[in-house]
């Protein structure tokens, strides 16, 4: 999959996060880890991470000089440079440095971001990000299912003095590394929070990996940055469930609720948790919390698959059609419930939805997959 980008000028108006005031500190995450199971690994330094080859620093800022006197500004500058330069990068799922995105020429939206801000630091560049939720892309390991987001780069462009002119918004550019048909917005992202989905990002790596020390390191370094993730609290949780000590697991999660720390994954993966323990009256509070969440339609989809890797294909139809509600021009949520209704033994059903998505996709590649699952299907009628 070739690199592609998109560019915007942008002039947005976006919400942050608010944090209410509470009487009492609340723990810390780092607080309700069981350190006693671990010992901690040295991980990659913040220097690390945005550090770029001296020769490749050199060019860049000659590059910049150069566009300088033409009269661009430095935030149309640094995307000519990087739609020139890395045109022909591809897709790959790790999560990399800037210097090993630029060795390697892959990377996944975090190392195009990391690198894009590795370029944005040698001329002070001001940044921001978009957290974005596409396509869902899962990497099952028994009962744990990840969900992946991405993110956009914002160059914003430099403030300029003007008495008659009053702007309510900062304009720039908006790269998008692999844009994807039917994103959503998330919300606003800081450069801690790049930073700390690089060590999470390697976090989830490595747990799959069953490297549990490095899991708690790089979650150390992740915390010191995104005290308030969610996602940092369920992959805590995850940790000691694995290694089978279920109570600082639910304490971890149950802290996070109390927090109101809450996402898909955490509360998909408590529900996982408390029914292994067999908590009957958790498990109806963490479903009642899941029917609230506003979810966008790839989450309702991430969320029907998970409830369909757990059996209950009653529970992912609903999810999957609240899915196709919220987004019926989508090809995607018709697929995951081509696949439940063909699980359910209703052919013809799982057939005729699969007919519907292919009317929907526009990619050429996905429609011949969704094709070969219809041949499949007529085979077995």
């Amino acid at each position: 999959m070739k690199l592609y980008f998109s560019l915007l000028l942008i002039c947005l108006l976006t919400a942050c996060k608010s944090t209410e005031q509470q009487s009492t500190v609340a723990p810390t995450l780092t607080s309700l880890l069981n350190h006693t199971l671990f010992e901690l690994q040295q991980v990659p330094s913040e220097q690390v991470i945005f550090q770029l080859p001296n020769d490749e620093a050199k060019i860049f800022l000659s590059y910049v000089e150069n566009q300088r006197q033409d009269g661009l500004t430095d935030d149309i500058i640094l995307y000519n440079y990087i739609e020139r330069s890395f045109s022909n990068f591809s897709y790959h799922g790790d999560t990399l440095t800037a210097e090993q995105t630029l060795e390697l020429s892959h990377g996944n939206c975090i190392s195009l971001a990391i690198l894009t801000q590795a370029y944005a630091n040698l001329i002070d560049l001001e940044t921001g990000f978009q957290e974005m939720t596409s396509q869902p892309v899962y990497a099952k390991e028994g009962n744990l299912v990840f969900v992946a987001n991405h993110f956009r780069t914002k160059l914003y462009s430099p403030f300029t003095e003007d008495e008659d002119q009053i702007t309510f918004i900062r304009p720039g550019v908006l790269i998008d590394y692999f844009p994807s048909r039917g994103s959503f917005y998330v919300g606003s992202a800081s450069y801690e929070d790049l930073i700390a989905k690089y060590y999470s990002n390697l976090a989830a790596d490595a747990l799959l990996e069953n490297d549990y020390n490095q899991v708690y390191s790089l979650l150390i370094k992740a915390n010191q940055y995104a005290p308030n993730d969610a996602e940092l609290f369920n992959l805590a949780a995850i940790l000691h469930r694995r290694i089978n000590d279920k109570t600082t697991s639910q304490l971890i999660y149950q802290t996070a609720l109390d927090q109101q720390l809450q996402s898909l994954n955490l509360l998909s993966n408590y529900k996982v948790l408390a029914e292994d323990i067999g908590n009957e009256m958790l498990v109806e509070q963490i479903n009642s919390l899941l029917g609230a969440q506003e979810k966008d339609p790839y989450e309702l989809i991430a969320l029907g698959e998970t409830e369909a890797l757990s059996g209950r294909l009653m529970s992912a139809k609903k999810h999957i059609d609240e899915a196709i509600n919220k987004a019926p021009y989508l090809a995607d949520p018709y697929v995951a419930l081509a696949k439940i209704r063909y699980q359910q033994g209703n052919l013809n059903d799982a057939h005729k939805l699969l007919k519907q998505a292919m009317d929907l996709e526009r990619d050429h590649q996905q429609r011949s997959i969704y094709a070969a699952k219809l041949a499949a299907i007529r085979s077995h009628q």
